[in-house]
């Protein structure tokens, strides 16, 4: 029990740390690409479809590798490594290519954002939810210290960024110190776990990993992935640049985003903690649906909405949903798919087809922003995601087996 309680402790801090640095970064990337970079709505979405390319690259890779390693740390020093240049690369090397060359430093920065967040994210995701299978926690109570630590870094990073957004970034790479700081303290196990754990990653073969491709669920998975989840994700880019329209400057906007986006994530983090007990409870199926049907409704209030105290309940509703996503997810893949494969899985069929669906929505809707505005573009988005999540009501598998996949390693621990 004293080991499980450490664990839970130590990836508790790992998921707080990560997501902290996560949320110094992204929700504000697409005004510091207007603000810092001088970049038009296309051209940020040319941005944003560079980290989806980097990512759809990384995130195959990452998934059988990962598989491959099972609880291995290996994978996970290099994200760290690679957070650590957080400052560097935003104060000194990014701003430089934006001014340069628009591709240049869509390869770049794509390259380098898609591997620590867009495609690395899955792959600690997926180690992290194997390691509460083999030490008897739940996942989503675990990852609700990474809400804590993404609303922590935007009451932070959204006051610095209307001063001086190069602290965001230092801030950001001390975190990552820190990061590797708390990863050097989880252990994994004996020698005995660790035979069985290597034994049990290597049985994952090549033709076990191609049959994922010939499971009709797994490909009924992907169309929510991409018809909602994706729908979703495009959506969201650049809200914040939408959002602060409804603010006599966009400065008071930025603020007030900022705030907002505080408040969500604790309120994430409290819908984080029962979320394992509703969704056992719904069944995993329902849970997705459930999320399919709120971020739908999202995006078409957007299209409607009317003054910053619409604007700003809009916003607030993703922390209604994005926590019964991620848990269910997981759970989804676990009741419905071997285990064994579940991080090949999660990244192939719930990162990869996001992402992909991303390389050719963020540009396409960009251009809608600054053609038809952001008002049109939310309807026709969101009618595309309601549309899906309905479908996905007859598509959806309502298996609600208990998943044992690790309960083998379990016994040896």
């Amino acid at each position: 029990m004293r080991k499980l309680n450490k664990n839970f402790w130590i990836f508790g801090a790992f998921f707080f740390l990560y997501f902290f640095i996560w949320a110094a970064c992204t929700p504000f990337l697409s005004l510091w690409l207007t603000k810092v970079g001088g970049l038009n709505a296309t051209k940020t979405g040319i941005i944003f479809s560079a980290m989806s390319i980097a990512a759809i690259c990384y995130q195959p890779f990452f998934g059988v590798i990962s598989d491959k390693l099972g609880l291995k740390k290996n994978l996970i020093w290099i994200f760290i490594v690679l957070l650590a240049f957080i400052a560097p690369f935003f104060i000194y090397v990014f701003p430089a290519l934006l001014k340069t060359n628009i591709i240049l430093a869509s390869l770049i920065g794509g390259a380098y954002l898609g591997a620590v967040f867009n495609g690395g994210v899955g792959a600690i995701e997926a180690y992290i939810e194997k390691v509460s299978h083999v030490n008897a926690f739940e996942y989503g109570q675990v990852r609700m210290f990474g809400c804590i630590g993404a609303a922590s870094s935007t009451f932070v990073t959204g006051k610095l960024f209307n001063t001086n957004p190069d602290l965001i970034f230092w801030i950001s790479s001390v975190m990552a110190l820190l990061l590797a700081l708390v990863f050097t303290f989880a252990k994994m196990g004996n020698s005995s776990y660790q035979d069985r754990n290597t034994e049990n990653a290597q049985s994952t073969s090549k033709e076990s990993t191609l049959s994922i491709f010939k499971n009709k669920k797994f490909w009924f998975l992907v169309i929510y992935v991409v018809g909602v989840g994706c729908i979703y994700d495009v959506y969201d880019q650049q809200f914040a640049v939408f959002f602060t329209r409804f603010f006599a400057t966009p400065e008071e906007g930025t603020e007030v985003f900022g705030n907002l986006y505080t408040l969500q994530i604790f309120m994430e983090a409290v819908i984080m903690l029962i979320a394992p007990f509703i969704i056992n409870k719904i069944g995993a199926k329902n849970a997705l649906l459930y999320a399919g049907f709120i971020m739908s409704l999202r995006i078409l209030g957007s299209g409607f909405a009317e003054g910053p105290i619409a604007i700003s309940l809009l916003k607030l509703m993703h922390a209604i949903e994005v926590p019964i996503l991620l848990v269910a997810v997981f759970k989804y893949i676990s009741a419905n798919f071997d285990m064994r494969l579940s991080a090949t899985i999660y990244l192939i069929g719930f990162q990869f087809s996001k992402q992909i669906g991303a390389i050719f929505l963020s540009t396409i809707v960009g251009n809608m922003y600054d053609t038809v505005g952001f008002e049109k573009a939310y309807i026709l988005l969101g009618t595309i995601a309601l549309l899906f999540t309905i479908i996905s009501i007859f598509t959806l598998s309502n298996n609600k087996k208990i998943a044992m996949g690790y309960a083998s390693v379990r016994k040896v621990s």
